[in-house]
């Protein structure tokens, strides 16, 4: 059975807390080169992290949101994207941002409030940074739905923390593209905490994924402090939002459940 296809209230892990391989779990079909370049990246985008909150506590940078703890989820995620595939990203993804071609120096830039800052490369395929929680959701459905009328082989991955599903962009975006059959991937990163708000007063719901089902797609939750895990579940959805099965649909909710370091 697909790991997007299993019971939403399952949550799938590929390496054990001490990063040994749990037992009948296979690593993803990843080369040597690519694990290494996977860790190197994490690291680098920790080791920014790191100096940017150093920076921003010296009073040096203004805002700056940290990202140590999600560098796993975001990471593998968006390694699992193929050069055509487009990223929206909140306001947190620096790591992914990293691995599709933006500068370290652009992303201090843009927190240090400097116009250059938002100059994203064309060949990127990264939307805009939003800011404003949740907004990126409608914004990621109907740039993946404009991509189906024109025929792409295109997919949508939208990044949000666990305290947009609250907001009614969340709802919009999933129901648009659960009527419509957009080629879309959700991604959130459940840290748990929506600044101060934790994640029991965001929802009741046992999951955040099962969440899907309301607008007739799957959801999937994922350890989001595992890396393989987040890339074998997002490359499977990646590839069902542009081929499906008959009997499938084109989005996936995926709940990366994490823990961030900072606030």
């Amino acid at each position: 059975m697909s790991i997007v296809h299993q019971d939403p209230q399952d949550r799938v892990q590929i390496l054990d807390e001490d990063g040994t391989v749990l037992d009948g779990m296979e690593v993803p079909d990843l080369s040597d080169e690519e694990l290494v370049d996977m860790y190197r990246q994490m690291r680098l985008a920790r080791h920014f992290d790191e100096r940017a909150v150093s920076l921003n506590r010296q009073g040096r940078m203004g805002t700056y949101p940290p990202l140590s703890g999600q560098e796993g989820a975001q990471i593998g995620s968006v390694y699992a994207l193929s050069d055509d595939d487009w990223m929206f990203p909140s306001y947190r993804e620096h790591g992914a941002a990293l691995v599709r071609g933006l500068s370290l120096k652009r992303t201090m830039l843009y927190w240090m409030g400097h116009e250059a800052g938002n100059d994203i490369p064309d060949d990127s395929n990264i939307f805009t940074v939003a800011v404003p929680i949740a907004t990126q959701i409608p914004h990621a459905t109907g740039a993946a739905w404009a991509s189906k009328l024109k025929g792409e082989d295109k997919a949508f991955l939208c990044y949000f923390g666990d305290g947009a599903t609250s907001e009614g962009d969340f709802h919009e975006g999933l129901n648009f593209a659960g009527v419509f059959d957009t080629p879309s991937v959700f991604f959130c990163n459940n840290n748990q905490w929506a600044i101060s708000v934790p994640r029991e007063r965001q929802t009741a719901s046992a999951t955040i994924a099962q969440k899907a089902q309301a607008y007739g797609f799957e959801g999937v939750q994922v350890d989001g402090m595992d890396p393989l895990a987040v890339y074998q579940v997002t490359k499977e959805a990646v590839e069902k939002a542009k081929d499906p099965a008959e009997d499938e649909q084109r989005p996936t909710l995926i709940e990366a459940v994490q823990y961030r370091f900072g606030a």
